[in-house]
């Protein structure tokens, strides 16, 4: 097993605690028939939060004997707000003006696998939350927000801050979230530089290795 790949898994089980919390940050992808994605950000969290809910209730049951089936349905949950090329591109950092076109759309493909798959793990038991967001609001007027929600479970209480930002077309998309104070973007980023460093700038081996991971569990 690669360096790379026990770094992935090692963080993804640092990480495995706190993705009960990306519950609610995954929440706000399925926008209907609750809402559309150009509405008031805090209405479409809180009424899309349900919906996630919902498929881990009546999928989660797959994740071992169907697990395909489970993070198909988690995924399309989150396909219509989550801005997964955004994140991809901000997680290679300055290595992405290095990158080829090709190498770029391999990685937003395999980081949106890799972390659909990861998080349908980590909340599939997890059905029954309470979310709520802690600073409602009217829609605002600029096109960037950040949308305090507020998860409690048996396990405890969990803040998050999810950034959304409104695309020219209108809608509002989800960019990064914020767990207790830890940024995830800026800790996948982190994960990818130690990765190009580990494999000599090989950004083909490092996005084999990241794909890789997710094979894993």
């Amino acid at each position: 097993m690669s360096a790379l790949i026990t770094t992935r898994i090692h963080t993804a089980s640092t990480l495995l605690g706190k993705v009960r919390a990306l519950v609610s940050v995954f929440l706000l992808c399925c926008v209907a028939p609750f809402a559309t994605a150009s509405e008031n950000p805090y209405t479409l969290i809180e009424g899309v939060s349900s919906e996630l809910l919902g498929v881990i209730r009546s999928e989660g049951g797959n994740v071992s004997a169907n697990p395909q089936r489970y993070y198909s349905a988690v995924d399309r949950v989150l396909a219509p707000v989550v801005d997964f090329d955004f994140i991809a591109r901000g997680v290679m950092g300055s290595h992405a003006k290095k990158a080829t076109p090709a190498q770029r759309a391999k990685f937003a493909s395999t980081f949106r696998r890799d972390l659909v798959a990861t998080f349908a793990r980590g909340v599939a038991s997890f059905g029954n939350m309470d979310v709520k967001v802690l600073n409602p609001g009217s829609a605002p007027s600029g096109n960037r927000v950040n949308v305090l929600q507020e998860v409690r479970s048996k396990e405890g209480v969990t803040k998050v801050s999810y950034t959304l930002v409104r695309n020219r077309s209108g809608q509002w998309k989800l960019i990064n979230v914020i767990l207790n104070g830890v940024n995830l973007g800026k800790t996948f980023r982190g994960q990818f530089s130690q990765a190009m460093q580990a494999n000599g700038g090989d950004i083909d081996k490092v996005i084999a290795g990241w794909s890789a991971a997710d094979q894993v569990g």
